[in-house]
């Protein structure tokens, strides 16, 4: 929503220029929007919340939320928002009360270290964060900015749901697609997929199932094919299916489909058509058009819906001829 229409000339597209533009979304054939993070956040991607209860200013306010669900419903569009679990800003209050007072019952929200444990990241990266008030370290999977939440507290856990009631009931959202969730909990020096993950993912949904039953969540599970499975049957609705999101622009590169049918065939026997998403790329990735090297050609076929058939790889092979 940031980059897409700015309805007061600030420079940053926002809520009611969204409004404005259901119209044009409308005439595109969707049915739905995902909006990255707009709760309030100190940062541009919103990934780092400071207020899980109010709408970044720079967007609107929650009343001019709800009237952008209201007017997408009345157009047949369901709203989806990024929900961020795993994590909140260094400037969320309760990590700030955490950080400098000891005895504050937010202490236990967040993973603490008296010495550097030196673990390191899924990438390699740095986990562990000095503290700018004392001699300690706090835990953050993804950046010393945004400290990680420890769901072995039950209190964060059900602040969790608190959260998602607000947006369900509260602003009127149609469900979630979810951040990051392969590190929600940790255990030991396992970092992502532990079983307390899978757990408390079990709970969530059905948690948001009994307050809004139609409600839709679909979680980022950036990993193969094999990894994605395990967040099976009975998590959340439905994955982004990265294997195939890569396999796909592989073989529109190279023109044959050889790696593209495996992921996508062994998807489809595993599950029902609804819960699993293929999809190009994302906002964390290159997009297809320079993947593609401007080749718009390519660009329409990559995302030409298309199942693994004769057809298919007919197609490919056609463009490779071409």
């Amino acid at each position: 929503m940031r980059s897409f229409y700015d309805s007061d000339g600030d420079g940053i597209g926002d809520l009611k220029g969204l409004i404005l533009k259901l119209p044009y979304i409308q005439g595109l054939g969707a049915h739905c929007l995902w909006l990255m993070p707009v709760a309030e956040s100190p940062s541009y991607h919103g990934y780092d919340v400071a207020n899980y209860y109010r709408v970044n200013p720079e967007y609107g306010t929650n009343e001019d939320f709800k009237r952008l669900v209201a007017a997408a419903h009345r157009d047949g569009i369901r709203v989806l928002v990024d929900m961020v679990l795993n994590h909140v800003s260094r400037e969320h209050p309760f990590f700030q009360e955490a950080l400098r007072h000891p005895d504050s019952p937010y202490r236990s929200w967040f993973r603490w270290s008296s010495t550097d444990p030196h673990l390191q990241g899924p990438w390699g990266e740095v986990v562990w964060h000095r503290s700018p008030v004392r001699d300690e370290y706090y835990y953050g999977v993804f950046w010393e900015g945004m400290p990680d939440l420890n769901y072995e507290t039950p209190a964060v856990r059900e602040e969790a749901k608190h959260v998602a009631r607000f947006w369900l009931k509260d602003l009127g959202v149609d469900g979630f697609r979810l951040d990051a969730v392969p590190y929600l909990v940790e255990e030991g020096d396992r970092l992502a997929g532990t079983p307390g993950t899978h757990a408390f993912l079990r709970d969530y949904a059905a948690y948001v199932h009994r307050i809004a039953p139609a409600a839709f969540t679909i979680g980022e599970v950036w990993d193969s094919t094999g990894a994605l499975l395990p967040y099976y049957p009975d998590q959340l609705d439905a994955y982004f299916a990265f294997e195939v999101s890569n396999a796909i622009l592989e073989a529109i590169r190279t023109g044959a489909a050889h790696k593209l049918f495996p992921p996508v065939l062994r998807l489809q026997g595993a599950l029902p058509a609804d819960r699993w998403a293929p999809f190009l790329r994302n906002h964390d990735q290159t997009r297809t058009l320079t993947e593609l090297g401007g080749d718009v050609a390519r660009a329409r076929l990559a995302a030409t819906p298309c199942s693994p058939s004769r057809a298919c790889r007919s197609s490919i092979t056609a463009r490779r001829s071409g």
